[in-house]
């Protein structure tokens, strides 16, 4: 086999009796070389655009993409009027809070309004639809005074809890004033009354429902004092009263028997409104049969704690 010596830079160099030829074996042409193998060029793909929906199809789709904003649209509308209602009540309770402390400030010498001490309740007339719902009224007075809206005949027949009366022989049956009105409140001759408890379960039934952050609470037992301290904090109270501003009687022309088997004597003159203030020697009333009225304080607080001292408040 042929051999061809390579000389390097080193070898032109005078060589030395170490130096010697490297023999390399003989390579082959670059013509006779393996050809390069490339890789086939790749096709260009062209984009094509999808072919146009009908215009059925796209009509549709537009229409669901709007329906889908009014929903959205209307979700927002409905939380924020659930908000504004919310901040509405926490408003009005801030203002009747305000009222509260120029009373306040009216004992320690600053200068007050001359109705200091007073809420402006606007008292709810129970006539002509409750002739005797008049707890109905008075919480529908309380409620609106802290800004939350309430029909007092809504209030009265599908909130507070009522019972009708039934006959078992000779006996006529009828609920627990403390547990459930008895009977009709829009008929005048057959509906009675409840006291504070089935008010203020219905009360707080219904702020649940709507959404109020308020509840009412049973102040039965309440002395005048503790009345006036919440009119302080700008609360109006509902209490138990009588209709013609005398002391508590007894009808005993009417009477039931209770679920406890005890005979129930009703009261003939019973009543409830609303006290919105103390004013001089005077108690200020909503009154739901008369209006804005005014009784003196000492007999207010003589009848109050005749009918048992009943009372409620809503904050």
């Amino acid at each position: 086999m042929s051999t061809r010596v390579i000389r390097t830079a080193a070898a032109l160099r005078p060589a030395g009796e170490w130096e010697q030829a490297i023999p390399l074996p003989a390579w082959s042409p670059v013509e006779e070389a393996a050809p390069i193998r490339r890789p086939p060029e790749r096709q260009r793909q062209v984009y094509r655009a999808p072919a146009p929906a009908p215009r059925r199809r796209r009509r549709k789709r537009r229409l669901a993409g709007v329906l889908l904003r009014l929903a959205v649209l209307a979700l927002c509308g409905w939380a924020l009027l659930r908000v504004l209602s919310e901040a509405k009540g926490a408003l009005a309770a801030g203002v009747h809070r305000a009222e509260a402390l120029f009373s306040i400030a009216a004992g320690w010498g600053v200068d007050a309004p001359e109705d200091a001490g007073v809420l402006k309740v606007e008292p709810v007339l129970q006539n002509p639809a409750l002739p005797n719902g008049c707890e109905a009224a008075s919480l529908a007075a309380l409620l609106r005074y802290a800004g939350v809206e309430a029909d007092a005949v809504e209030l009265a027949m599908e909130w507070i809890p009522r019972q009708e009366f039934t006959c078992s022989g000779p006996d006529r049956l009828g609920p627990d004033p403390n547990e459930a009105y008895a009977g009709d409140p829009t008929s005048a001759s057959g509906g009675w009354y409840c006291f504070a408890g089935p008010v203020v379960e219905g009360a707080n039934r219904y702020l649940e429902a709507t959404g109020s952050p308020l509840r009412a609470e049973d102040l039965t037992g309440a002395g005048f004092a503790e009345l006036e301290k919440r009119l302080a904090k700008g609360q109006p109270v509902a209490v138990w009263f009588t209709q013609d501003y005398e002391d508590p009687r007894r009808n005993e022309n009417f009477t039931w028997t209770l679920p406890s088997g005890e005979r129930y004597v009703p009261y003939g003159n019973l009543h409830c409104l609303v006290l919105a203030g103390v004013e001089g020697g005077d108690c200020l009333l909503a009154d739901p049969l008369s209006g804005s009225t005014r009784v003196d304080k000492d007999a207010f607080e003589r009848i109050y704690t005749a009918m048992g001292s009943r009372a409620l408040a809503v904050g």
